[in-house]
């Protein structure tokens, strides 16, 4: 008898995912000259370039699709094996912000490290929680039902996770990461009134640590009247609504916009507003379109996966970028008080573009392999 060996069932790549992801990022090459070209020109930092911003960015989509290439190679299902060194990985470099000559600190922030080149921790620690988090409740050990024997240990790496980026300060990344990991929790099975416990106690200590922080509670009273606070910390807020009610059905066209000149973040944080100045709600359309594709694919991968490990990471990389576009949207209509995440695939910034397209490579290697790889009978070889 021939020795067992491991047969794997493998799909042609997910175009309408990978054309999706493609189309928006072509969209958002084109939106971030566009919003960006004037302070480019004025920068000295930038060299007075107007593109570049677009030559980074560019870097970034080059840089993703290798890495989207290399996961793709690698069975998602080993990642499960490396879970515990990467959830390590990504806690020390959330904690290198603050190592001298490492961390690089910008507008009262420490988001950055430089390590040979400039990156945010926390867009690579975004992925490793949550492929952490899949792993620790695909283990057929896990008592999911169970809130502090079942699920006590990964929450508490979550939380060191999102105290850690919550202190950068980053509260909107804190947060989307947050949405992301209970939404992996009610996908596994956990229990709604746990999940509703969870809820409820992160809910009453942001109201405390908002308390405590004087620059939260006015970014409160921004949200709550901008009108009156147009001149200081509502002052983005204030013309990111006036952006987004000026640009009507039919916006203003490509490069006509005014309200990107009075926005320091209209390429980054309110690129909506600018898109929505400019192309008008009925352009505006196609694109959510796009991005509830790439959300509802990622979904529909976790749904027709028959791996446990492979169900949980995919519907926690769907999460996190539904719920990151819906919080920039939100933050750019001033629906929600304002935080700083990107708007996936379109805003400015090359480290949260290769975080995002490695991990469409993980839900494209996950819809590629449908079945986890099972040894079975070999057939005899042909003379």
């Amino acid at each position: 008898m021939a020795r067992p060996q491991a047969v794997r069932l493998k799909l042609p790549v997910d175009a309408l995912l990978f054309g999706t992801m493609l189309a928006l990022i072509v969209i958002g090459l084109l939106m971030v000259v566009d919003s960006s070209y004037v302070k480019t020109l004025d920068s000295l930092r930038a060299g007075h370039d107007a593109y570049y911003d677009l030559k980074k960015q560019a870097g970034g989509v080059v840089i993703g699709l290798f890495a989207m290439a290399a996961i793709m190679r690698i069975g998602y299902w080993r990642l499960k094996e490396w879970a515990v060194p990467l959830v390590v990985m990504g806690g020390i470099l959330l904690l290198a912000v603050w190592f001298p000559h490492i961390g690089q600190h910008e507008n009262n922030a420490a988001r950055w490290v430089k390590l040979g080149i400039r990156f945010q921790p926390s867009e690579i620690a975004k992925l490793t929680l949550l492929i952490y988090v899949a792993a620790q409740l695909a283990r057929p050990a896990c008592k999911i039902k169970h809130l502090t024997e079942g699920l006590g240990p990964t929450l508490l790496v979550a939380a060191f996770y999102l105290l850690a980026i919550e202190r950068e300060p980053d509260l909107g990344t804190a947060f989307a990461l947050f949405l992301a990991v209970i939404s992996q929790l009610f996908l596994a099975g956990a229990r709604r009134r746990h999940i509703a416990l969870i809820l409820a106690s992160c809910g009453l200590l942001a109201f405390f640590v908002i308390g405590m922080s004087k620059h939260r509670q006015e970014s409160m009273s921004a949200f709550l009247d901008p009108g009156k606070y147009q001149q200081g910390i509502g002052y983005q807020v204030y013309h990111a609504r006036l952006a987004v009610g000026s640009g009507g059905w039919e916006g203003m066209g490509i490069g006509q916009g005014r309200e990107k000149s009075y926005l320091p973040e209209s390429d980054t944080d309110f690129i909506f507003a600018t898109m929505a100045e400019e192309l008008g709600f009925f352009w505006l359309l196609p694109i959510l379109g796009l991005l509830i594709v790439i959300g509802g694919r990622g979904f529909w991968i976790a749904f027709n996966t028959k791996d446990r490990f492979g169900q949980i990471l995919a519907g926690g990389i769907a999460s996190l970028i539904s719920w990151q576009a819906l919080i920039n949207i939100a933050v750019a209509t001033g629906s929600i008080p304002a935080t700083g995440v990107p708007l996936p695939f379109l805003s400015f910034g090359s480290t949260s573009l290769v975080s995002l397209m490695f991990g469409v490579g993980l839900l494209l290697n996950i819809a590629q392999h449908p079945v986890p790889p099972a040894p079975v009978a070999a057939k005899k070889r042909q003379a």
